[in-house]
């Protein structure tokens, strides 16, 4: 079964139990961002099967993720709310601590290319605006400013063709449910 939205959604006390749950909430971007994954995995969790597999998904290093420095925009921009959301750069072992938080074992790791691709600068600053890391700017400062700025960042990815290429690597994480 696919489900879209919270794990209380996927509640079916008929059904049998899930195998397979993937995260597409990726961490290391703002401050914060592990507790509400954390939350939804514990949230998820009994839902699944004794030894379903758990995927989880992150930001890379810092320097194979170009796509870095379009987020420190939002930093920069917001940094009057600073605390709040603010971005930070993906550690190590976040994923790692995010699973076991949760009750999690695990089971492997690794890392995987996720470019980022867009037919142009509007459908890339479309594309990040929608993600909610500038959410916090824009309160700060407003949507123009913001879109100048992000224009701006994404410069140096535009390609002669004019589409926006930033190539980034990111974590994986595959946890079992003990």
């Amino acid at each position: 079964r696919v489900v879209e939205g919270p794990p209380a959604a996927a509640a079916d006390p008929t059904a049998p139990a899930f195998t397979l749950v993937t995260a597409f909430e990726p961490i290391g971007c703002l401050d914060g961002d592990s507790e509400g994954l954390r939350e939804l995995l514990a949230a998820a969790t009994p839902l699944a099967g004794r030894g379903a597999a758990v995927v989880l998904a992150g930001w890379g290093p810092p320097e194979r993720c170009a796509t870095t420095s379009v987020l420190r925009v939002a930093t920069k921009l917001a940094d009057p709310l600073r605390g709040a959301g603010s971005w930070r750069p993906a550690l190590r072992d976040d994923l790692e601590e995010v699973a076991q938080r949760a009750g999690l074992r695990p089971d492997g790791s690794g890392r995987v290319a996720c470019p980022f691709g867009y037919a142009d600068v509007e459908s890339a600053a479309r594309g990040l605006l929608s993600t909610g890391l500038f959410d916090a700017a824009i309160a700060a400062t407003d949507p123009e400013q913001v879109d100048k700025e992000l224009a701006e960042a994404l410069h140096p990815h535009r390609r002669p063709d004019g589409t926006v290429w930033m190539p980034n690597v990111f974590r994986y994480l595959v946890a079992r449910v003990p």
